[in-house]
């Protein structure tokens, strides 16, 4: 193997970002990486070692998206909806979620026709509630709304592949990644568990790399493994007492791994700042 060691500590990746609270949604687009701050209620960018605020996100934000115009979608987690930011940084509703949504709504993806996957919580996990099966919701270009049929234990982040066709979903509380199969009109079938996690893992915001291989960040693991598509585990990134919560494959070449980490209690995370994002060669 070349690139990142099959073993490799946190402390060696190098931080590119500092001073925020909990870094989600990484997402490489045009040459920067962008993200979210669930408690700092922002999304920014990183490019060229500088840090820029985007927009102030009314709740709090999570997944984001580009729409084929190249308008910036946001997940915004407790308002239950999905946010579009105009060229001047003002947030404005895209989709209303709140009459379908129960509970928060999480991760986000858009496909390249426009159509975002939407995950959620599915129960109130803060407050002790049994544990109960969600489904995506899809948003269509014309802002229709769509409730997907198969049943995901709190479905987080996403990934596409085999050309579109597989949408590959974490599943946080479920202990796994699975695959399902993408129609032509978006819609998804066939649920399959590509992955299985050991028990506490919490996978979290994933991405693919260049050679196929899905980077599965543990939110209450403290790791991020690199696993390939038989579920060989290939590479792992362990972690120092911090949740890793989301990663990326971006850079000008499509070889850097951004890994997002903040403290694994969310109450922590919300007043210390002490979230960062570091980066891999791979």
């Amino acid at each position: 193997m070349t690139g990142l060691p099959e073993v490799s500590e946190l402390a060696a990746g190098r931080v590119v970002v500092s001073d925020v609270y909990f870094p989600e949604g990484l997402r490489w687009h045009q040459g920067a990486l962008w993200f979210s701050d669930v408690f700092g209620r922002t999304v920014s960018t990183l490019e060229a070692d500088r840090v820029r605020t985007v927009a102030r996100i009314p709740g709090m934000p999570s997944g984001l998206g580009w729409t084929p115009d190249g308008t910036l979608l946001v997940v915004s987690m407790t308002e239950r909806s999905i946010l579009s930011v105009g060229r001047d940084g003002e947030a404005s509703v895209y989709a209303d979620l709140s009459g379908i949504l129960t509970e928060f709504a999480n991760d986000m993806l858009v496909d390249p026709v426009g159509r975002a996957y939407v995950g959620n919580y599915g129960y109130d996990v803060d407050g002790g509630a049994p544990e109960e099966p969600t489904r995506l919701i899809r948003v269509d270009p014309d802002r229709s709304i769509h409730t997907e049929e198969p049943e995901l234990v709190f479905p987080n982040g996403m990934a596409l592949v085999d050309g579109g066709e597989t949408l590959l979903v974490a599943e946080t509380f479920g202990e796994r990644v699975t695959a399902l199969q993408v129609g032509p009109d978006g819609s998804l079938s066939k649920p399959s568990v590509l992955i299985d996690m050991a028990p506490g893992s919490g996978p979290d915001g994933i991405a693919v790399d260049g050679r196929g291989r899905i980077w599965v960040p543990c939110a209450y693991g403290g790791r991020a493994v690199a696993v390939a598509r038989d579920g060989t585990i290939e590479a792992e990134i362990v972690g120092d007492g911090v949740g890793v919560n989301c990663c990326a494959v971006g850079g000008d070449s499509g070889d850097t791994l951004f890994v997002a980490v903040a403290p694994m209690d969310e109450a922590e995370a919300a007043q210390s700042a002490a979230g960062r994002i570091l980066a891999f060669q791979l």
